[in-house]
């Protein structure tokens, strides 16, 4: 599948969900950005492999919304305790995606040292997600009963569109639209 249409599955699910969704440094967060820009997504910036770790932190402090992590499988190798950490923690609303093309596509196409790794396999041995299964399969998952693992085998070599948006307007809507989120559902909770 090519990379574009990864992200517009994903960017569609996420908006039909009205997920927030974190995406990884580099070509995960402009895919993502070119397939539906949203206050809803995180795009990080800095070290790679840290969005499946912010991801679990927005959805233990946002139980009520559902949470998706993009992460590309050169990252997510880079941090790969994190699927531990997700499967102790078994935070419900949550849903990792791992875009599988088996390069880091912003350093020349490298091959990821991960390359050839089962991503479907290893996400099994973490007995706390509740499923794993492919991009296309994602409409079917139970979002009320996480985590869940999503394996999207995707086509490398294609660059993202465009420029991304800078990290610190990011940081400030993102945290906008958390802060207003979580007044109006104190709001809800003092009536």
């Amino acid at each position: 599948m090519k990379q574009a249409k990864a992200f517009e599955i994903l960017s569609a699910y996420a908006q039909s969900q009205n997920a927030l969704v974190v995406s990884d440094i580099g070509s995960q967060s402009l895919w993502l950005k070119a397939a539906g820009d949203r206050d809803e997504n995180l795009y990080l910036s800095g070290p790679m492999g840290m969005a499946s770790s912010v991801a679990l932190g927005v959805a233990m402090a946002n139980k009520d919304r559902l949470v998706i992590a993009a992460c590309g499988d050169g990252a997510l190798g880079m941090n790969m305790t994190s699927l531990a950490t997700i499967s102790h923690a078994k935070p419900s609303n949550l849903i990792v995606v791992v875009l599988d093309n088996g390069i880091y596509e912003f350093t020349n196409s490298l091959p990821v040292p991960a390359l050839g790794v089962d991503w479907s396999k290893i996400s099994e041995t973490y007995t706390g997600f509740e499923s794993t299964v492919d991009l296309g399969e994602i409409e079917q998952l139970d979002t009320k009963n996480g985590p869940h693992f999503v394996h999207a085998p995707i086509e490398g070599g294609e660059l993202p569109p465009g420029p991304g948006v800078h990290p610190v307007d990011v940081h400030h809507r993102f945290k906008k639209l958390l802060s207003a989120h979580n007044v109006k559902n104190s709001t809800k909770q003092q009536c």
